[in-house]
């Protein structure tokens, strides 16, 4: 397995990769108890109306989609 190197501290956690072999490419600082920047939390985080609708079949992105993160 390849060097996996950590996230800077204060550091955005957004990781690229595969099968244990990470990086971090997003510097952006971040609040302390908040993981990922603004740009990477509207990826990864999914909007509790967006659930909804797609619980009741109203379309939108697949959930494998949502999962890229």
């Amino acid at each position: 397995m390849a060097d996996m190197t950590l996230p800077r501290p204060g550091c955005c956690k957004w990781a690229e990769g595969e099968a244990g072999n990470y990086t971090f490419p997003c510097n952006t600082r971040v609040e302390p108890g908040v993981s990922y920047c603004a740009e990477h939390s509207a990826i990864v985080y999914i909007p509790p109306e967006e659930r909804r609708r797609n619980r009741s079949g109203g379309g939108g992105m697949s959930l494998s989609f949502r999962r890229a993160a």
